[in-house]
């Protein structure tokens, strides 16, 4: 595995992963990785989000955003693969994974949403989800 974490990523504290090259890679979705990947893309987030959501990113964006935030995750974790990631590499990798595409753009579309409505800091962590309690504006 080329690219073996010092950790593994979390479900619990909402780390999403990508299954490719026979493990779990984390996704780390820093604001250095969402500007590096909208700058590469050429696209915005929102815009990358709905896209990811309706089906329509390519294999290449796909790869492109997947790429950035493993590097993100290398840097935290100290993987040096990681931190080395390319995306074209990446691309064959999630081609030959198990679910293929469809699989990893639907994990990248629950990043990019995650993204785009403040589900994540600027390092790129999960915030702790939120409930409100009380009687809802309409009700008094």
């Amino acid at each position: 595995m080329e690219f073996e974490a010092a950790r593994a990523p979390e479900q619990a504290r909402g780390e999403l992963s990508l299954r490719i090259d026979g493990g779990e890679m984390g996704l780390r979705p820093s604001f250095e990785a969402i500007t590096a990947f909208e700058r590469e893309t050429g696209k915005g987030l929102l815009l990358l989000a709905r896209e990811a959501l309706s089906g329509s990113l390519t294999l290449g964006e796909t790869a492109q955003i997947a790429c950035q935030c493993i590097r993100a995750w290398g840097r935290d974790t100290g993987s040096i693969g990681a931190k080395g990631a390319r995306a074209d590499r990446i691309a064959e990798l999630i081609l030959e994974s198990d679910g293929g595409i469809r699989e990893a753009l639907a994990t990248v579309a629950g990043l990019l949403s995650l993204a785009a409505t403040g589900g994540y800091s600027a390092k790129g962590e999960a915030k702790a989800a939120t409930m409100e309690t009380g009687t809802p504006p309409d009700a008094a």
